[in-house]
């Protein structure tokens, strides 16, 4: 654990001095020994460190204007709305890449920043919640369940699928809308496994 802790020092002074590249690599090797180490990914720390490191990558997406080639960079060409939209970006290419653990880690921060919202949207004055912020905890949710049948990690997995489905039966969400499809087929394929 000790170590874990010395590499979160270290990422965060990285951060804080602007060396998001560094801060990168030793924040992703602080969650690996975390995790290593089995500390529970709710942890206290491991969130704080998490965060750090996708504002870390954030930064790197965001300064990243040209490359050795003198090519921009670019990450999308869509205008981000919000913040867990570019954290989902970040999640999406580590899943491409077959880094599933990563993947997980920024599908987790996306996942936190939009039930903040959720949140802070439910107890606004105005009170309620936008279906469609519901909709995309779900679908958040199930991302990281699809990676958690990936690794293998069937019982996780299958408490995220069904989390996710309540929430889209919550805002009565139809069986034919794509993520509610999507979702009722990788429930099915749990059932087979």
């Amino acid at each position: 654990v000790e170590v874990a802790l010395v590499l979160g020092a270290i990422g965060r002074v990285h951060l804080k001095k602007g060396e998001y590249a560094e801060a990168k690599v030793v924040l992703k090797e602080c969650m690996r020994t975390f995790e290593n180490i089995g500390v529970p990914s709710n942890n206290r720390k491991i969130n704080e460190i998490r965060s750090c490191l996708v504002e870390s990558e954030l930064a790197l997406m965001q300064s990243a204007t040209s490359t050795l080639a003198g090519q921009r960079r670019e990450i999308s060409s869509v205008p981000y709305i919000d913040k867990a939209l570019a954290v989902d970006e970040i999640a999406d290419e580590y899943k491409n890449k077959g880094d599933y653990t990563c993947a997980i880690w920024f599908y987790s921060e996306a996942l936190a920043l939009r039930r903040r919202k959720v949140d802070r949207i439910s107890t606004s004055s105005s009170g309620g919640t936008r279906n469609s912020e519901i909709v995309d905890v779900g679908r958040t949710i199930s991302n990281i369940a699809q990676l958690r049948t990936e690794r293998r990690e069937f019982g996780a997995a299958k408490i995220l699928f069904e989390e996710a489905r309540e929430l889209y039966k919550s805002v009565g969400l139809s069986a034919n809308h794509p993520f509610y499809r999507d979702l009722l087929q990788e429930i099915e394929l749990m059932r087979k496994m």
